[in-house]
């Protein structure tokens, strides 16, 4: 059966999962790294240039490094139906070629630290043009180490939407200006670029963890 994303969080339907040194935990570092920004026509991807310091580790052992984060607006996941204004979807790759991403919602707020080192440079980009370089971006003010998690198997929600994606979703929401929400909306085509929800109930055997720190 089909197991695409993104899907509807319902924490009635979770199993509970503790992290302790006894069952294994999800341990998420991520440290600093240049990179470059692409524009790809519906979207931003910044791409991650080294600093592969920073690894998520699973409750099995395997290991995914950052590749690239990109951004949708809304939310492509939802919880209890409801959709978050912001989301940034962090792609990991083990070295067999796996992917993990790292998904992390944004409520409108104060403005997030972490965007403002780069978010004046979307507006410099091209659809398809030349791709923009980024120096030090650092992750400590969105201070997503030792969270709780939400995680199941997905899909990528974008083309080719391949199978086979572990999902950790940081489960409390950062913050966002408007101001920053609209800049992003000022460069892409749409004033959406999320995918539709996908049935969870569908995938037979796949379950919703509820991972707590």
């Amino acid at each position: 059966m089909p197991q695409q994303s993104p899907i509807d969080i319902d924490p009635t339907e979770v199993k509970e999962l503790v992290m302790d040194d006894s069952t294994g935990k999800i341990e998420l570092t991520i440290g600093r790294s240049d990179g470059f920004i692409e524009h790809g026509g519906s979207n931003f991807k910044v791409h991650w240039n080294g600093g592969n310091n920073s690894v998520l580790k699973l409750r099995d052992g395997r290991e995914f490094h950052p590749i690239q984060f990109h951004f949708h607006t809304p939310s492509e996941h939802t919880v209890e139906g409801k959709a978050f204004p912001f989301c940034m979807h962090l792609v990991h790759q083990s070295k067999d070629g796996q992917l993990a991403v790292v998904g992390v919602f944004f409520e409108e707020g104060e403005e997030s630290e972490f965007l403002a080192q780069f978010w004046d440079l979307l507006a410099e980009a091209e659809p398809r043009g030349e791709k923009i370089a980024v120096k030090d971006i650092h992750f400590d003010s969105l201070k997503i180490d030792n969270e709780s998690f939400y995680r199941y198997e997905g899909s990528l929600t974008t083309p080719p939407y391949t199978e086979g994606v572990e999902w950790v979703i940081v489960k409390d929401p950062r913050t966002v200006s408007a101001a920053q929400i609209q800049q992003f909306i000022d460069v892409i085509p749409a004033d959406s670029n999320a995918r539709d929800l996908q049935p969870l109930e569908g995938a037979a055997g796949r379950v919703l963890f509820c991972c707590e720190a």
